[in-house]
């Protein structure tokens, strides 16, 4: 575990898709993260889309079976006010914890540590997290979404940690992809089609001491 340039903490995440079929298994991983808090199980989905991505033309199959139809991943950053967030519950001054994932179309300008929201997101349509678990100078974050937010065809560009569901929120993190589809062959001009491939958003913020 090593310093970046900047001595902030580093942040990834994976988005990853798999088929409509999937999503009651998805949903059942989600669970044994939540009740067992095996952490093992989200590496193995790390790992699996750090393959797929590093070999695009082989099988990436999770433990439980599933095969991830194709991923992306991003390297942004933790924002000052989620800094603040995690400095606050550490000392006991807040104890609300980071519960929602935050989903917006938009990605352009880059994230800047002063962030303190996702670009034109819809606040209603924040998800609750599927896990999140901490390890060491880890924290682990995952949610279940679709490649689409809400009921227009917005593609899923970006997406951000919070501490609730409502406006006002802090934000711990904003991690951007291409505003573009992911699974194969799939025709973008047929919303419905775009919203029935699930996505499992996969988020890693690592603290790496200062020397």
């Amino acid at each position: 575990m090593g310093l970046i340039q900047d001595n902030r903490p580093r942040d990834w995440a994976y988005k990853a898709v798999f088929k409509e079929k999937d999503l009651p298994s998805l949903e059942e991983m989600a669970r044994r993260i939540r009740e067992t808090h095996d952490v093992s199980i989200i590496e193995d989905f790390n790992q699996k889309c750090e393959q797929k991505l590093q070999r695009q033309g082989e099988k990436a199959v999770l433990d439980n079976g599933l095969e991830i139809e194709a991923v992306t991943k991003s390297g942004d950053l933790v924002v000052n006010t989620g800094l603040q967030q995690c400095l606050n519950i550490i000392l006991g001054t807040s104890s609300a914890r980071f519960s929602h994932f935050g989903f917006s179309p938009g990605n352009v300008p880059a994230p800047a540590v002063t962030d303190t929201a996702l670009l034109v997101e819809t606040v209603a349509q924040r998800v609750v997290l599927s896990w999140s678990e901490s390890v060491g100078m880890r924290l682990y974050f995952g949610g279940i979404s679709s490649q689409t937010s809400g009921s227009a065809p917005t593609q899923v560009g970006e997406i951000g940690v919070y501490n609730g569901a409502a406006a006002g929120a802090i934000l711990l993190n904003r991690t951007s992809w291409p505003t573009t589809t992911l699974s194969p062959a799939q025709n973008t001009t047929s919303f419905s089609t775009i919203k029935t491939a699930p996505i499992v958003v996969s988020c890693v913020v690592q603290f790496c001491p200062v020397v």
